[in-house]
């Protein structure tokens, strides 16, 4: 049938009543997998797993808790798949399947009808046993789960303390990862918001800070234009502290042993791109002006036409021949590669570079640490960016 567990399978046709004719899975997921469920009768199924490898599971976004998520925002004006079940031990969660692709949102009649969706979640009123300190709970991960203390982390969370806003005039649902990239549409109609896992009780700013992140990673609507369309007054300076939070959460995700699912090309894609724009938020809020290290040229080395052997064959035979789940994983693995390429080519010299800033700046100081950091970042960019395509010149709109 699948490689989906036989005791997940079995599960499945308990609650829907039927066999399981086939399950796909799904590409993306880190530490959860996703897999579509077509039933005998031809009817399809959305399956969320736990791997049981996040710290997050333990520390309180188990799939139990968005199972509650969902089941609250049954029969209300949010579209969102309709709950079906999640199994006794909280490690599977299916729900019905709705049509659509998580595809770009810069159609203005697409992205005005998410901001609508998004105006139906903020008017809710706030459901008090979904209440959490999401803030606190991300710190205490980094502390207890990240294998290595991280600098740019540990100095966006002093910031993040120094410029704690008071708490907002009305607290809602946030979706907490929303965006495009987790609003499925077929190209008219958004029909669902999906992903509801970080979902909790807070600022509203916080929704809208993670519609500019993610925008930098899928095509979305000018920011003005869709804010425009939010039902209240935006905080440009609240939505500001939150994209910097935002940030330092996507480190602290990326940063968990599990949380990159194995994809280590996509965990290394997303996190030198985050790593870039948290430091640059950090730079901004300290009022540091980047000094943009001065990258050396590429250049082949004696064992360039190696990799570029390999490239050609994930590229031309091996991605080809796959799909789904697997071509996924292959242009991973071909994203690593480039980026081996370039640290082959470049790397001694940007460690030259980086041990002459370790010399000068004094990074017991949090402004020189700052600049240090987001050199640093620029130069781990110079070896991601042929992997990265265009998310090597994205910005975030800033407020």
């Amino acid at each position: 049938m699948s490689d989906l567990v036989a005791e997940v399978a079995r599960w499945v046709e308990e609650c829907c009543g039927q066999p399981v004719a086939t399950a796909v899975r799904i590409p993306g997921g880190a530490s959860r997998q996703a897999w579509t469920v077509t039933l005998r009768s031809g009817e399809r199924r959305f399956l969320r797993m736990d791997t049981g490898t996040s710290p997050l599971s333990i520390e309180g976004y188990d799939l139990a808790r968005e199972a509650r998520v969902y089941q609250w925002l049954a029969a209300k004006p949010v579209r969102v798949a309709g709950f079906c079940g999640v199994s006794p031990d909280g490690r599977a969660l299916l729900l019905e399947f709705v049509d659509g692709t998580a595809g770009p949102l810069d159609d203005p009649h697409l992205a005005r009808q998410f901001m609508d969706q998004v105006n139906a979640l903020h008017a809710l009123e706030s459901p008090h046993h979904l209440l959490m300190d999401d803030l606190a709970l991300w710190t205490r991960v980094y502390r207890e789960h990240c294998p290595q203390p991280d600098p740019l982390i540990d100095l966006g969370l002093r910031q993040l303390a120094r410029a704690a806003p008071e708490p907002p005039e009305r607290a809602v649902l946030v979706h907490g990862d929303l965006g495009p990239g987790n609003v499925l549409h077929d190209g008219h109609r958004v029909n669902g918001l999906c992903d509801w896992e970080l979902a909790h009780v807070g600022d509203p700013m916080e929704d809208l800070a993670w519609i500019t992140v993610r925008a930098m990673l899928t095509p979305f609507l000018d920011i003005d234009t869709a804010f425009g369309w939010y039902d209240g007054p935006v905080d440009t300076d609240r939505v500001g502290y939150w994209q910097l939070a935002c940030q330092i959460r996507n480190l602290i995700g990326l940063g968990m042993s599990g949380a990159a699912g194995g994809d280590l090309g996509m965990g290394k894609l997303f996190a030198t791109l985050h790593r870039r724009v948290a430091a640059e938020l950090v730079c901004q809020a300290l009022g540091v002006e980047i000094e943009p290290p001065e990258l050396p040229e590429p250049l082949d080395t004696g064992v360039s036409h190696i990799y570029s052997a390999v490239l050609d064959d994930l590229r031309t035979v091996i991605t080809p021949a796959l799909d789904g789940y697997a071509a996924a994983r292959a242009k991973s693995m071909a994203r690593l590669v480039r980026y081996l390429d370039m640290t082959d080519r470049i790397g001694p010299l940007l460690a030259q570079q980086d041990m002459a800033d370790r010399n000068r700046l004094n990074l017991d100081d949090d402004t020189e640490l700052a600049c240090y950091l987001a050199r640093n970042a620029i130069r781990e960019q110079a070896l991601m960016a042929p992997a990265m395509g265009r998310l090597a010149n994205v910005q975030l709109t800033r407020f």
